[in-house]
């Protein structure tokens, strides 16, 4: 297919819209890659139909045509003739658009054709296709998303849809066959997906949008001339109501009037559910309508997906299309031309040329075993009937089931879903609470461990008093020895001196000056314990300092993650 649809990464936010409105749910494929979701297009798969661009608030979504290739291609002098859809009509003021065809005469396009003529041409012919076959029962084909969904998705309706080929692949038939134009062929659209039709057909080289039109116009500054010019081709008839919705049906009803029945649907959120009920309903064709005209766009080709909507009034564009109606058929001589435009039909066209051979391109789907999607539920937290059936629709899908299996494909992720987001923020709101009672009983330990910090550097102050009480103590003892061994050796001096009779007290002395310097010895040992308790005491007291500090930094640092976490 076609690369028409274009995802602007740094744009999405992965709100899901596009997933939700697009017919196709494997044409979308959601991805987390740096931590950012975002969803992107399956070319293969994609139909072109538009929604996810009108779904997309983020304008992360948008579509390329061949406007910028068609005006360089014109400016290079290729010979282009160009055809114009009726829906211009709606898009446009009247004096503006025909002041186009003047704009692009000037610009070196050779012919212009009104599509509402090719409108015609597909009326007259599927006519005359409903005349000749009894009871048929078939889908109109105008829109070429709804091809494309058949062609890819939907082969089993190819044989109901009508092979009689869309008004502007009528128009570049008759254009070529009969009109002998060979040149290049543009075609002025109000839809994206028509570039699809193109590229399958051969027949026409350039989609230019009307949106794209009028951004080229007021990019470039460009002033329209002020002469209104005309169409090459014919007066057109009825087919000019084409882009309305039920437009064909309107046509038909004109000719056969009540004699077939033709039911109709549009907008993407029903008629593709309306397509697959119609498959269901087969091989048999009982409760088949014989015409079922459909289109993707709600309000038809005039609000198609390449208008700007923003300047659309469908009010203003059912006025313009009740009113067009009236003036094709209320009057005689209107009436009259309907049935003359046929007749001429008859004789200068061959049916068989407007007739379109379909090529299928059948994309099958993903197969995924329920073994698979099981796998995807556990993924998802959903474990119970109640969580598999909360079918929210927050990831685009309509129900759990289908998001689950979209997981089993590969094409979404758990985290896109919004219900396990609130679950995982409820466990980590629970797990941050829990965090939040151990921060409170670790600053409760924390505190007593820092009063007992203290309450240790109290007592070892008050033990290093005692010891340096206790070592005045020792220095005393000492000076005291000192004394007592000076008094002894004063002693034995006077007893030797009065000879034997003071051998008795010699020996006293001599034990008092035994006693002194055992005194001496056991003050200066308890003087070498009272400093290595000294030095104990320091290291002690700075291990105590560094706890401290330890503690009040830790503290403090707990308490912040504490007051932090009760803030958020």
């Amino acid at each position: 297919m076609n690369k028409i649809i274009r995802h602007k990464k740094e744009k999405c936010v992965a709100c899901n819209r596009c997933i939700k409105h697009c017919p196709i749910k494997e044409a979308n494929v959601s991805s987390l890659e740096d931590d950012k979701m975002s969803v992107i297009v399956d070319d293969d798969k994609c139909i072109s139909c538009g929604a996810c661009i009108d779904a997309c608030h983020h304008g992360a979504r948008n579509f390329l045509d061949d406007t910028k290739q068609f005006f360089e291609d014109l400016a290079n002098g290729e010979p282009i003739s160009i055809m114009i859809a009726p829906a211009i009509r709606t898009n446009f003021k009247e004096g503006e658009w025909r002041r186009f065809i003047t704009w692009f005469r000037e610009l070196g396009i050779q012919k212009v054709f009104d599509v509402s003529l090719g409108a015609d041409i597909c009326t007259w012919v599927h006519v005359r296709y409903l005349q000749r076959h009894r009871s048929p029962h078939f889908i109109t084909q105008p829109c070429p998303a709804i091809v494309n969904y058949v062609l890819l998705h939907k082969n089993e309706l190819l044989k109901h849809l009508s092979p009689v080929h869309s008004p502007m692949l009528c128009t570049a038939i008759y254009m070529r066959k009969h009109e002998h134009i060979n040149t290049k062929i543009a075609a002025l659209s109000p839809c994206i997906a028509k570039a699809s039709e193109f590229s399958q057909t051969g027949e026409i080289q350039y989609n230019v949008t009307f949106r794209e039109l009028r951004k080229y116009i007021e990019r470039n500054n460009i002033t329209l001339p002020t002469a209104e010019g005309d169409f090459d081709s014919q007066q057109s008839g009825l087919g000019s109501v084409f882009p309305m919705p039920g437009g064909l049906k309107e046509n038909v009803s004109h000719y056969l009037g009540h004699s077939i029945r033709i039911d109709e649907s549009e907008g993407e959120s029903v008629v593709y559910k309306a397509l697959d009920e119609y498959a269901k309903q087969l091989p048999s064709t009982a409760k088949l309508p014989n015409v079922f005209d459909v289109l993707s766009c709600p309000d038809g080709c005039n609000m198609g997906t390449g208008c700007d909507i923003g300047k659309v009034n469908i009010f203003d564009v059912n006025t313009d299309m009740y009113a067009r109606k009236h003036d094709s058929t209320e009057f005689a001589k209107n009436k009259a031309y309907l049935d003359q435009l046929f007749e001429m039909f008859d004789k200068t066209l061959r049916q068989e040329d407007f007739i379109r051979q379909y090529k299928p391109m059948p994309i099958r789907p993903i197969p995924v075993t329920d073994a698979e999607i099981e796998k995807a539920m556990t993924a998802l937290g959903k474990f119970t009937d109640e969580e598999r059936n909360f079918d929210c629709g927050a990831c685009g899908y309509d129900s759990c089931l289908e998001m689950a299996t979209a997981i089993a494909k590969n094409i979404n992720t758990p985290y896109n879903c919004l219900e396990k987001s609130h679950k995982d923020t409820k466990e980590k709101h629970t797990e941050i609470r829990e965090n939040v009672q151990n921060f409170n009983k670790t600053l409760t330990d924390i505190t007593y461990v820092k009063e007992l910090t203290q309450k240790i550097n109290e007592d070892m102050h008050d033990i290093t008093s005692a010891i340096n009480a206790y070592n005045h103590m020792v220095s005393d003892a000492e000076s005291i020895a000192l004394q007592v061994n000076l008094i002894s050796l004063n002693a034995s001096i006077e007893a030797a001196r009065v000879g034997s009779r003071g051998n008795a007290f010699g020996i006293v002395a001599e034990e008092i000056r035994r006693l002194a310097k055992v005194s001496k010895d056991s003050a200066k040992k308890t003087r070498e314990a009272a400093s290595k308790a000294n030095s104990a005491i320091d290291s002690v007291n700075s291990t105590v300092v560094e706890i401290s500090d330890g503690v009040k930094e830790a503290y403090e640092n707990i308490e912040n993650v504490y007051n932090k976490i009760k803030e958020d």
